[in-house]
């Protein structure tokens, strides 16, 4: 078996890798930006590769000098992931590493008034998720003062994580942070930008709430981890540029034992991180706002019930394509 063809379906930016055996992997999400010629960059090295040979696939990529755009490398990766796993007859989760099928879900707050905030956190807990995260535009202070009144509204037993926004400079995120300490917080994420090793070093230091910095690669994780410059890391499909790039990063977070916690849902209306947080044991839940995303061509949009969501059981993503609403509604076909 060998890919024979690549295409992007526009404006529903889905991608699909065919084979010569008629099988096919898919992603949505591709970008509206993506050119002829990315495609054909891309397929210079896909067409009449073994679509199997996933890790050759991915170390041409990588060798590419960032020829072939991240977020359509990231696309194309899925879609292998998608393809193989349809050839081996599993779902994506178990093709990797069968961990779980069920995944716990954090609720993602984007409110900024504090009132609604304790609201939302309590209506998260009655909810059945596994957690609450949040982040507000407020001074120090005020911001301080929010933490407590969120743990008190939940009782100690829930789980909380705040979102810095890496905008504290170091003597502000270590006042948060013991304030978070204090509250018993699960996280402090972002309290500094994501390359401020020598910063995070020093606040990872001084709190003991564990604090979680953004990578865009395997190596960065392992750079993270070894200065110490935060206690977890935080990637994504997208920002990492796969799903095999957020998989090494994940394996690299848990030799250091630390979390790999997955940026929001990412692209293919959710599915990819999904099956992610099924495969990866050191990723604690994933994190949602308003709902998995999704597509009018999805017949099967995830849902999330008693504050987990379900990891479709069929091979692949599991993601129901209907291919007739696709093609009613493509405008621009980009193939290779």
């Amino acid at each position: 078996m060998i890919i024979s063809r690549i295409a992007i379906h526009q404006p529903a930016g889905l991608l699909r890798i065919l084979t010569d055996e008629g099988l096919e992997g898919r992603c949505t999400g591709a970008s509206a930006t993506v050119a002829g010629a990315d495609v054909a960059e891309a397929a210079s090295i896909l067409i009449n590769a073994n679509p199997v040979d996933r890790e050759r696939i991915w170390l041409a990529f990588n060798e590419a000098d960032e020829s072939v755009p991240a977020d359509l490398r990231a696309c194309i990766d899925v879609a292998l992931w998608d393809l193989t796993a349809r050839i081996a007859g599993q779902p994506i989760h178990r093709h990797v590493n069968g961990f779980r099928d069920r995944i716990p879900v954090c609720r993602r707050s984007e409110r900024n008034a504090t009132a609604e905030i304790v609201e939302e956190a309590k209506e998260a807990q009655g909810a059945g998720f596994r957690g609450y995260k949040f982040d507000a535009l407020l001074d120090e202070e005020s911001l301080i003062s929010l933490i407590g009144d969120v743990r008190r509204a939940v009782g100690p037993d829930f789980c909380l994580l705040l979102d810095g926004r890496a905008r504290w400079i170091l003597d502000q995120a270590i006042r948060i942070g013991r304030a978070l300490d204090a509250a018993d917080f699960f996280c402090f994420d972002r309290p500094r930008p994501d390359n401020d090793m020598s910063g995070g070093r020093q606040l990872a230091a001084e709190i003991d709430t564990p604090t979680s910095t953004g990578i865009s690669s395997p190596m960065e994780a392992a750079q993270v981890m070894a200065a110490q410059a935060a206690d977890h890391v935080r990637t994504g499909v997208t920002r990492a540029g796969g799903m095999t790039d957020v998989l090494k990063a994940a394996r690299c977070a848990e030799a250091f034992g630390a979390y790999c916690h997955l940026d929001g849902l990412g692209i293919c209306a959710s599915f990819a991180h999904l099956h992610l947080a099924g495969a990866i044991r050191n990723t604690p839940f994933l994190e949602v706002a308003d709902g998995p995303s999704s597509a009018p061509f999805i017949d099967n949009p995830l849902q999330i019930c008693d504050g987990h969501i379900e990891i479709p059981a069929a091979p692949g993503l599991g993601m129901e394509i209907d291919m007739g609403t696709v093609n009613e509604h493509t405008t621009e076909l980009i193939e290779s």
